[in-house]
């Protein structure tokens, strides 16, 4: 695997990230002199491990996957990539040199977004990366923290289940005392608290055994699963268990083990502050009929509110019959 020098995700400064995936060097030569005028940042992988390797690493904005290829073809990649919540909606272009249709249509049935074939021309190359892009940005909108998709892929992918009347179960993540912990240890020790969850959460779901799930950051220390009521309740108790051993490590052993910090208030007033916890508030059909994203986030917010009233990490349904 050949990675350009990356210290920074490239939404948040510098040029989007297209990454390369093809055996052929002589092929990824004239991709990069395709793409060189475009200003972006290139990254190549020589094979299909490499390839799955270096997206999970390097949070590509785009994907260029050839489909031919020895050890592991494209056709297995684009299966790992649209299993994993990192790369679930990364773009990905096959360039393919393959002429039957049948072939190009398996691709783009595994969740390839687009093909070209080869040999191709620059001038559409460019074109077709560009449209990409912008359309990934639009509906992305990931956190440059997280990398996970934000609120307006939220929206569609839980609009889109509800559509098809399909059982569905919402889990909105949110940790409690984070204000005051962000406070206390600044915002560098919060920022790094709030991407360990979301890998934590990553890490769950990937083991849960549902091949639909959905993962997307909200903002802040806000995070929604979107799985299958049968997967809900067990997954939500698993993250929040990893969580209470993960916190551990982010207070002082005196502050942990007195089991708070002590903060003044905006009166002045001196509080103490439990360590942080984390609830996990699930929303499904099963009971009742929901119709839209709104709908689900404010029956959500009301099982938050009263997650907030427990001390330490809760799960809690919405057991309403509508």
């Amino acid at each position: 695997m050949m990675l350009t020098p990356n210290p920074a995700r490239p939404n948040a400064q510098g040029n989007p990230k297209v990454l390369v995936v093809d055996d052929d060097p002589l092929m990824r030569r004239i991709v990069a002199q395709s793409l060189e005028r475009a200003s972006y940042e290139l990254i190549e992988a020589e094979s299909g491990p490499a390839g799955i390797q270096c997206a999970l690493q390097e949070h590509p904005d785009l994907i260029l996957l050839d489909v031919m290829m020895p050890e592991m073809d494209g056709f297995e990649v684009i299966r790992r990539l649209r299993s994993h919540p990192m790369t679930l909606s990364v773009p990905i272009i096959l360039l393919t040199a393959l002429g039957e249709m049948s072939e190009k249509v398996h691709g783009m049935q595994l969740g390839a977004d687009d093909y070209m074939t080869k040999p191709f021309d620059p001038r559409e190359l460019r074109a077709r990366v560009q449209a990409h892009l912008k359309r990934s940005e639009q509906y992305l909108q990931s956190s440059p923290l997280t990398n996970l998709p934000g609120n307006f892929a939220i929206q569609q992918v839980i609009a889109a289940r509800l559509e098809t009347h399909e059982p569905i179960a919402v889990i909105y993540f949110d940790l409690s005392n984070f204000k005051s912990y962000n406070d206390q240890y600044g915002w560098i020790a919060g920022d790094r608290l709030i991407k360990q969850l979301g890998e934590l959460i990553v890490a769950e779901v990937l083991r849960s055994g549902d091949p639909g799930i959905f993962v997307g950051h909200v903002g802040g220390d806000d995070f929604i699963v979107v799985t299958r009521p049968e997967y809900a309740e067990a997954l939500g108790h698993r993250i929040l268990g990893q969580f209470d051993e993960m916190i551990v490590a982010f207070y002082s052993p005196e502050d942990y083990a007195r089991g708070f910090i002590e903060v003044v208030d905006r009166l002045g007033e001196m509080r103490q502050v439990p360590i942080a916890s984390l609830g996990a508030a699930i929303v499904t059909n099963e009971l009742r009929r929901l119709e839209h994203p709104l709908q689900v986030a404010q029956i959500a917010a009301e099982v938050k509110r009263y997650l907030k009233t427990l001390p330490g990490s809760q799960l809690a349904f919405d057991r309403r019959r509508g």
